[in-house]
């Protein structure tokens, strides 16, 4: 937490050190920032790449879906199953075993929804899919988001346009 007193603290150091505090605690800071994610975000740009889904795609997808969270779960709920992981994969069984059938290569046993890696191959291949299905980024996120384009809601395409429109 920033406090007054750390920001007198760093300006006395600027005015008087030479800025020796002020540069170590950016050192702290950015070191701290790093490691915001328990996982390699290279890992999952690759595996979007892989995919063929753009970069600022994947990118926009995760902080829109998780905020880059691993570990979150939609507080909507829909026929009592929730959204999870990375880029909120819905869990409802039959969407689940269909999605880990077409796009996940392993045993279904091996697959945890929570896992950073796991998450974003099943959703980025399913997106690619999706992408060369609907023949657009934009009708894939809608279809991603809402699981159909043509009654897709205003928020449901201000989410595709805002994810579209990120560099």
């Amino acid at each position: 937490m920033i406090t007054t007193q750390l920001l007198n603290d760093m300006e006395y150091d600027l005015e008087n050190n030479g800025g020796v505090l002020v540069k170590k605690f950016i050192c702290v800071l950015l070191i701290s920032c790093s490691m915001l994610y328990a996982y390699d975000t290279s890992r999952i740009y690759a595996i979007g790449d892989k995919a063929g889904v753009p970069l600022s795609v994947v990118r926009a997808l995760m902080h829109e879906e998780s905020r880059g969270n691993e570990r979150a779960v939609s507080t909507a709920e829909v026929n009592g199953y929730h959204s999870k992981g990375l880029f909120q994969i819905y869990e409802k069984p039959e969407n689940l075993n269909w999605l880990l059938w077409k796009f996940w290569d392993k045993p279904v046993s091996e697959f945890d929804i929570y896992d950073a890696y796991d998450n974003a191959t099943v959703a980025l291949r399913y997106l690619s899919w999706l992408h060369g299905w609907q023949g657009t980024w934009y009708k894939a996120l809608l279809f991603y988001n809402h699981g159909d384009t043509e009654t897709a809601s205003e928020r449901t395409k201000a989410y595709a346009k805002k994810i579209i429109n990120a560099r």
